[in-house]
């Protein structure tokens, strides 16, 4: 089968109805048969989920990657960091597409490897270890950083256990840090660390565009933990406002928020989780309990959908959608897979492999590591 960079469909795409779209994907999917496996990210609208052969957030993805040995082409309806991930963690006979390469991530734009690499540098004083952990939201590139520095990548579903294996003693399998990186949310890194105990002064953030990242000697001495100054948008548009106008005007009602939210609203909310465990929750909830959930849109109305015995709403007023996510449509999932019936591979997402081999230690020490089940309550 020939790749081709032809990166878009034809404009005859986008004229077809949705039911024709969704006829002819079925259509594909049954003409590759087991050859062709579809992953889904939780936060892709409905239409592009109904095809997911497998559903889930980056943990489990990467997870379910890795497993996927009889399917040749692996076609991933996420972002491109997570389709790096599938092709590290997949064998190099099987070929990983993302149906969009605009479907990049925001946050993971906020670190480069070459930035990265000068920050472990500059923090880098006395006999302090430092350990990178990388969130997954990351490039490759910064992942095999992380694995040739010692470091981890995680999840927010594995993010404290990923945190303690780190700093435990390396007579006990732990990492031996004495100090973490966190690269690249700090909202994740900084709630993390609060809720294994420690204080917010234990953490200082790091700018990129500030010399020696923006942090004294003296506070870097002090901090436990130094924070990439990076976030993702689409959390970090949940304020504490948010949190007490939904309570004002449903009394009673049951506030989670994702970690990646920034602290103050942590710390109002119930309740914290990644996806998974938010998900988790709310079908464990009991019937006619009332919840507001700070997270994508698109997860918290299908999880509304799914029990609606329950009355959830998006934390917010604001729509809370994730644009690079939403570059996925059918358009671009049936165009992938009429390339793949015609003996055409186009948008192979391929990582050089000297930066996957290293990458690919980071992304296993990840997957060692058990996510936590419950919630982390504030």
């Amino acid at each position: 089968m020939t790749p081709t960079d032809t990166h878009r469909p034809p404009p005859e795409y986008a004229r077809l109805s949705n039911d024709e779209l969704v006829h002819r994907i079925a259509a594909r999917k049954r003409e590759l048969g087991k050859a062709l496996v579809i992953l889904g990210h939780h936060y892709q609208r409905d239409e592009v989920i109904q095809f997911a052969d497998f559903t889930g957030d980056s943990l489990k993805l990467s997870r379910l990657a890795a497993e996927q040995r009889d399917a040749k082409y692996i076609v991933f309806c996420g972002v491109h960091f997570m389709a790096e991930s599938a092709d590290i963690l997949s064998s190099d006979e099987q070929t990983v597409l993302l149906p969009n390469m605009r479907a990049g991530c925001a946050m993971a734009d906020m670190a480069s490897d070459d930035a990265v690499a000068s920050a472990l540098d500059e923090v880098t004083t006395g006999d302090a270890r430092i350990i990178p952990i990388t969130y997954v939201n990351s490039t490759a590139a910064i992942k095999a950083l992380t694995a040739r520095h010692g470091g981890a990548c995680c999840t927010s579903s594995n993010v404290r256990n990923v945190f303690a294996w780190a700093l435990g003693s390396e007579s006990d399998g732990g990492a031996g840090a004495d100090k973490l990186f966190a690269i690249p949310d700090q909202h994740l890194a900084r709630n993390t660390a609060v809720a294994l105990g420690y204080a917010l002064d234990d953490c200082a953030v790091y700018n990129p565009m500030l010399p020696d990242g923006g942090i004294p000697r003296d506070r870097l001495a002090r901090a436990k933990f130094l924070l990439w100054s990076g976030h993702c948008y689409v959390h970090q548009l949940f304020t504490p406002e948010d949190v007490r106008r939904v309570r004002e005007q449903h009394p009673g009602i049951r506030v989670i928020v994702h970690p990646e939210c920034p602290h103050e609203v942590v710390q109002l909310a119930d309740a914290a989780g990644s996806t998974e465990q938010i998900i988790r929750a709310i079908r464990e909830a009991p019937a006619e309990s009332s919840w507001a959930i700070g997270t994508e849109t698109n997860l918290v109305l299908r999880l509304a959908k799914e029990r609606s015995d329950c009355t959830i709403r998006v934390l917010s007023d604001r729509p809370a959608y994730c644009a690079q996510m939403a570059q996925i449509n059918l358009p671009h999932l049936l165009w992938v897979l009429d390339n793949l019936a015609a003996g055409r591979v186009v948008n192979q997402v391929s990582v050089p492999p000297a930066i996957a081999a290293d990458a690919r230690l980071a992304l296993q020490r990840m997957i060692d590591i058990q996510p936590v089940k419950g919630l982390t309550r504030a």
